[in-house]
């Protein structure tokens, strides 16, 4: 059962492009355990590798920048039922005690607003249990070659506080992954070492037959010593470390119950996500008549309030759901030159007053025996007010309708095909930075149509999964660099991608083989003055053109222990940085391979992984200091090869 299109449905049933994303064994012990990680099998889908906490998540070939500015993601993240992203890198939140990840892939816009232009990842943790009292606590350690040793530790515990109506449930973990680049200029080794402590706690209480509600508290703090990136192999030389901070906090609320025959769904959060990255602008120092060595700093906070409330039907003929919603949004923006010795110097004071409202609603129509048609809209208002170093404020709006309409078809019990039209859009802005031409940058939209199946054959042993699709992208916000090395939002221009998604799976016990593949083709067909993007070589950023992966897995009793084990790789083709020739750096085109075998018996299990089996070094989705990256050659090499042992116990 998924929940992506807001009411409860078949993932077989459902007539768009998502994938469910359930934790096993790979992801388990992956060295980050996060989105990032999970993100790697699934097509469609790319991250950027600047770091923990600084990656931005691309779907659906919807890729603007790799570059962390004050625009909304294209790619919205929930917990649950409640938005918790806005203008925001992915948290980098640890996936411990998730029940699923749910993927949508494609523009969103009828049923989850603005910024979901490339899709939605909706993070599904576990729920108390108002029954049974249950727990587990886990302990793993790591090494990353020619790095350093990490490991993580985890507990949850589920406490039935009065059965049956009230219930509590903790998750908390702490972790350290090892860092891999050395610093030559200040003898440093493995300085990206990074440190995460987190929790999540839920309360569950049901407040009768048919209502329950659930109150949850997620809270994570990411410390990051120094960046990733490095000019020769796995080193580099600076004046100064850049450090990397990221703390996240999310309140959630969430009221489900029945009004007669209707499902009533209330959701509310309130988020606030703040992160602070410095860099060493020694490079700058001179002709700002500075000390050395130079630091900068940037810092932002965001604050962001939600609250939903919609019904819906989903066992009628006619299948429906309708809402309301409210956002608002307050970014805050501050850069500052750190000179040694010395008071910091501010450049940039900002914020960002952001507010969106908006009516929904879907519902589908049969049409006969095997077909249905599906037609939604979104009615909204948004509005963005800017100040800026005491300025006089200024402020945005805008105000539409994004429709969608699906067909489908469904010629078996379980399985379905479908067409479908859909559309998303991201409200523009104020444009302090950007390009000198305009006061402001204007909204983007896209629209896209899709032919997509999802087919389970052979008694459910064959499972396949596909979408041909075409995109169409006006007013691409993209954020870059300017002269001075600070981010810059522009409207780039025009763009368009056709491609298709597909994946399968074969299950033959004791094995079962699952592979994926994405072909796609992203160009800026009509690139604005203040894009920049010059030459011939108009793909858009971070986004290969082929990518794909296949993974083995086996399981099989032993005696009263389960043995399991999986291989796999996957391939990234060859993207690029910026559209700005002078940003731009040649990335991608590498296999990683990954292996691991568990083992497992009563409450007790056992684990061992090899990521990055071969020890691949080519130059993933990232950059490194934006105030050299126009003179020297920066690398942001994968993670070397790193060994995850883990010991994990139920109870």
């Amino acid at each position: 059962m998924v929940t992506g299109r807001k009411r409860d449905e078949r993932l077989s049933d459902v007539p768009i492009a998502i994938s469910v994303i359930q934790p096993d064994m790979a992801g388990e012990m992956a060295a980050r355990r996060s989105v990032h990680d999970e993100l790697a099998s699934a097509e469609g889908a790319f991250t950027t590798n600047l770091g923990p906490g600084r990656d931005r998540i691309f779907l659906r070939g919807v890729a603007d920048s790799a570059f962390n500015g004050s625009t909304q993601s294209t790619v919205n993240i929930y917990l649950d039922d409640a938005r918790v992203s806005y203008a925001t890198p992915d948290p980098d939140l640890r996936l411990l005690d998730i029940d699923r990840v749910e993927l949508l892939r494609g523009p969103q816009g009828t049923l989850y607003g603005s910024g979901a232009l490339g899709g939605i990842v909706r993070i599904i943790p576990n729920k108390p249990d108002l029954q049974n009292w249950s727990g587990m606590a886990a302990i793993e350690g790591s090494q990353v070659a020619h790095g350093g040793l990490g490991g993580a530790i985890e507990a949850v515990i589920n406490a039935p506080l009065i059965s049956g109506r009230l219930g509590f449930r903790l998750a908390a973990y702490g972790d350290q992954v090892g860092g891999w680049i050395h610093d030559q200029a200040r003898e440093a080794s493995d300085v990206n070492r990074s440190r995460r402590f987190g929790a999540r706690a839920i309360l569950g209480w049901q407040i009768a037959d048919a209502w329950r509600a659930d109150v949850g508290l997620t809270t994570q703090w990411l410390n990051v010593r120094d960046s990733q990136y490095a000019f020769r192999g796995l080193e580099r030389s600076t004046a100064r470390a850049e450090p990397h901070d990221n703390d996240f906090l999310a309140a959630t609320v969430a009221v489900r119950g029945k009004l007669g025959a209707l499902d009533l769904t209330s959701s509310t959060a309130y988020v606030t996500h703040e992160f602070s990255s410095i860099y060493d602008a020694t490079s700058r120092a001179s002709a700002l008549g500075l000390a050395a060595p130079l630091g900068f700093e940037e810092h932002r906070l965001l604050t962001l309030a939600t609250h939903e409330i919609r019904l819906s039907d989903s066992v009628s003929r006619r299948p429906w759901v309708t809402g309301a919603t409210i956002l608002q949004a307050e970014n805050t923006l501050q850069d500052s030159y750190l000179p040694p010795a010395s008071p910091n110097i501010r450049l940039l004071s900002q914020h960002n007053d952001s507010l969106e409202a908006a009516l929904f609603g879907e519902v589908t129509q049969p049409l006969g025996k095997n077909w249905s048609a599906t037609i939604g809209a979104r009615a909204y208002l948004s509005r963005v007010d800017n100040e800026q170093d005491g300025q006089t404020a200024r402020r945005a709006r805008k105000q539409g309708i994004t429709p969608s309409l699906t067909l489908s078809w469904r010629p078996l019990d379980h399985g379905v095909v479908w067409l479908r039209y859909a559309s998303a859009v991201r409200p523009g802005g104020i444009n302090t930075d950007g390009d000198s031409s305009a006061r402001s940058f204007q909204s983007d939209d896209l629209k896209s149509l899709e032919l997509g199946w999802r087919l389970t054959l052979a008694d459910g042993r064959l499972r396949l999964n596909g979408s041909l699709f075409g995109l169409r992208w006006e007013n691409v916000q993209s954020d870059t660099l300017g002269m001075d090395s600070l981010v810059r939002t522009i409207n780039a221009g025009r763009a368009r991608n056709v491609g298709a998604e597909l994946s399968a799976a074969l299950r033959f016990e004791p094995f079962q083989v699952e592979g994926n593949l994405t072909v796609q083709r992203g160009r800026l067909y009509r690139p604005s003055p203040a894009a920049n993007a010059l030459g011939d070589d108009n793909r858009l950023p971070v986004l290969p053109d082929y990518a794909g992966g296949l993974k083995l897995t086996y399981a099989r009793p032993v005696g009263d222990a389960m043995l399991g084990g999986f291989v796999s790789a996957r391939y990234t083709g060859s993207a690029r940085l910026s559209f700005d020739p002078s940003l731009d750096r040649p990335m991608g085109d590498f296999w990683v391979s990954d292996v691991g075998a568990e083992l497992s018996r009563g409450n007790w299990k056992a684990g061992l992984t090899v990521a990055n089996l071969f020890d691949q070094r080519e130059d993933s989705f990232g950059y490194g200091n934006p105030f050299t990256l126009r003179t020297i050659d920066q690398r942001t090499p994968m993670q070397p090869r790193t060994l995850t042992l883990r010991l994990q116990k139920h109870f």
